[in-house]
């Protein structure tokens, strides 16, 4: 098994310099920084929900956080535009205007509890993968290896 390379190096590139990291790591380190940041500005504008009150909440927020580290992150990101950094969408989203105006149609509640369990539940799995010996990094298992082959069995289908 090769040595991973320590946290810090994702933000170190080539010359020594500091950097941002990008991609799957970049997103693990705005959850990381981000969520309890979050958590904290939507404390102040709504107060933290009640957990127990909105469950469905709590369930498709798990359920949009899995979809998304698991089998939609690619689709979604390969989706949005070049010129839109992500400072702006996140703005856009989650924004202190955005928390008002749900107030204001008494959906901030749920609203905040969906973000918050999507954004934990993608948190975790990628600290799971993160540590997990199986995965190399945060990025996901490779799809559609062949099984090895019975001891003795010419191998077929393979270029070596």
């Amino acid at each position: 098994m090769e040595r991973r390379e320590p946290i810090r190096e994702w933000f170190r590139d080539d010359d020594g310099d500091w950097r941002f990291p990008e991609g799957r790591r970049g997103e693990f380190v705005v959850l990381v920084v981000g969520l309890p940041l979050y958590a904290w500005v939507a404390d102040v504008y709504v107060g933290l929900p009640a957990v127990v009150d909105y469950w469905p909440a709590v369930l498709l927020g798990a359920c949009c956080g899995f979809s998304y580290t698991t089998r939609y992150r690619d689709r979604i990101v390969d989706r949005l535009p070049d010129w839109a950094p992500a400072s702006q969408l996140l703005s856009l989203l989650v924004g202190g205007i955005g928390l008002d105006l749900l107030e204001i149609v008494q959906l901030a509640d749920p609203f905040v509890t969906l973000l918050l369990t999507a954004g934990c539940t993608a948190m975790l799995i990628s600290l799971i993968r993160l540590a997990s010996p199986f995965h190399r990094g945060l990025e996901p298992p490779r799809r559609g290896v062949e099984p090895p082959t019975a001891v003795g069995e010419p191998r077929t289908g393979t270029d070596r």
